[in-house]
């Protein structure tokens, strides 16, 4: 005899018949991908854009101000020596071209043969060019200045004080070769030409070249008061001359800064085989 069926095997059986239809539906419906996971193949085999940021702008022209003083005092030593026109000379302004234009060439009477660089010393924008003249009457010397100012893409000459045609001295004989050691010479101009820039206020006593320790304790322990008046002139060597005086050589060297003409006289030695300028006896 079969039994009716409880309320509490219908609710059994309704579950069960409930579970199975989920799990059929699951299996049943398509697959569907999330939007914002889903990358195409087109998309992940494309390359990134980048997008060029302008470059800013450099506030230091790239050159440094030593390497473009050292071309400019190079190519107006040709200048000087009629050996190049004005137009051709590097990193001038207008108003430094026009003056170079007015003072010109050395003069013709000279019979230039050649003016080289010897020297170039600085003292913040401005350099002082030295150079050595070969002429008719033999080597001479003078100076040139240059005051250079950087702008947005290179350094540029902005004023130029031409050599004074005054230092070039015109009663010397025809030349003979000079005295000395040229390595003394060397020393000799280099001092010299220091201690002038310190004296006129252009330098501080840190940049006094080749003297020995002595000499400078004993010139910055009484460091010179420069007038404004003095400080604006810019004194250049003439003449630099060696004398045989054992155990060195008398260094005499002539001075013009366009108002004065004086005489350096100091003293080189050779210490731990190194010239050096180990005493001064006069200026003035």
């Amino acid at each position: 005899m079969r039994r009716r069926p409880t309320a509490r095997t219908i609710k059994r059986s309704l579950l069960a018949a409930t579970l199975v239809l989920a799990i059929a539906s699951t299996f049943t419906q398509p697959v569907t991908s999330r939007p914002d996971k889903h990358v195409s193949a087109a998309t992940r085999a494309r390359p990134a854009t980048i997008t060029p940021q302008p470059e800013h702008p450099r506030s230091v022209p790239p050159n440094p101000p030593d390497a473009v003083a050292t071309t400019v005092a190079h190519a107006y030593a040709h200048y000087l020596a009629g050996q190049l026109p004005a137009q051709r000379l590097p990193a001038l302004t207008p108003q430094a071209l026009a003056t170079a234009r007015q003072s010109g060439p050395l003069s013709p009477r000279l019979h230039v043969t050649q003016v080289r660089l010897t020297s170039l010393n600085h003292d913040g924008d401005s350099w002082t060019a030295s150079y050595a003249i070969i002429d008719a009457r033999g080597r001479q010397t003078t100076t040139a200045q240059l005051v250079l100012s950087p702008t947005s893409r290179q350094w540029k000459v902005i004023e130029l004080v031409p050599p004074d045609p005054d230092t070039l001295i015109t009663p010397n004989p025809p030349a003979l070769p000079p005295a000395g050691p040229p390595s003394a010479r060397r020393a000799a101009l280099a001092f010299t030409q220091s201690y002038l820039t310190y004296t006129y206020g252009h330098a501080t006593a840190t940049q006094l070249r080749d003297l020995t320790p002595e000499l400078r304790a004993a010139i910055t322990s009484n460091p010179p008061s420069v007038p404004a008046t003095i400080r604006a002139l810019h004194p250049r060597i003439a003449s630099l001359a060696l004398t045989l005086h054992p155990p060195g050589w008398l260094i005499n060297a002539n001075v013009t800064d366009g108002q004065d003409t004086y005489q350096i006289i100091s003293l080189a030695r050779r210490i731990h085989g190194e010239w050096l300028v180990s005493a001064l006896n006069s200026a003035g």
